[in-house]
C-alpha cells in the first residue's frame, strides 16, 4: 500500500462531496439563483453563498473528524 492510498483510505466520501457542492454553491451563487428563481435571482445570491459556506464549513469539519460520520 503506498502513501496515497492510506491518505484517500482516511478521508470521508461526505465531508468532500460536501466540500465540493458547498464550495461549488459559493462560486456559482449567481448562475443557481437565476436559474431556481427566474424573476428577481439577484436577491438569492447572498443567501446562497451563505448557504454554500457553511455547508463547505460542515464538508471541513467532517474531514478533519471533529463531526463524526459513519
Amino acid at each position: 500500500m503506498s502513501y496515497w492510498d492510506g491518505v484517500l483510505s482516511r478521508l470521508s466520501v461526505p465531508g468532500m462531496v460536501a466540500l465540493a457542492v458547498g464550495a461549488l454553491m459559493c462560486w456559482e451563487a449567481p448562475k443557481l439563483a437565476k436559474l431556481v428563481f427566474k424573476e428577481g435571482g439577484d436577491r438569492a445570491v447572498l443567501p446562497l453563498k451563505v448557504a454554500g459556506l457553511l455547508l463547505a464549513l460542515a464538508g471541513a469539519l467532517i474531514l478533519l473528524d471533529i463531526i463524526p460520520i459513519g
